[in-house]
């Protein structure tokens, strides 16, 4: 059975909940080693300010992605019909490269 575009772009649900918990676990355990690295030395309080870091640029990530999934889902004909003319482009793309001829490899232009 092959599946629609609907369930396709529904599938992304799936992902965004992996990056949800990504992100959260991210946030969460770096605020954690922060707060447990406070007065302690070498305190490597950087590396958990890194971690929150990702944490919240994961989370950055999942709003995009969830936001041209719902548009994706919401204008279905017109991101079809878009995916149809880059497809097309790519493809009369790979068509014109590879038919342009070779340039002479001996000397090129000799006067």
């Amino acid at each position: 059975m092959i599946p629609t575009t609907t369930q396709v772009l529904a599938f992304f649900n799936l992902f965004a909940g992996i990056m949800l918990t990504a992100s959260i676990g991210l946030f969460i355990g770096g605020f954690i080693i922060y707060l447990v690295r406070l007065g302690t030395w070498p305190t490597y309080r950087e590396s958990a300010v890194q971690l929150m870091m990702w944490g919240v640029s994961i989370l950055f990530t999942l709003v995009l992605v969830l936001a041209v999934q719902q548009f994706l889902l919401d204008h279905l004909m017109v991101a079809v019909v878009i995916g149809a003319l880059i497809i097309i482009a790519l493809v009369i793309w790979a068509l014109a490269s590879s038919a342009k001829p070779e340039e002479k490899r001996n000397g090129g232009d000799r006067r």
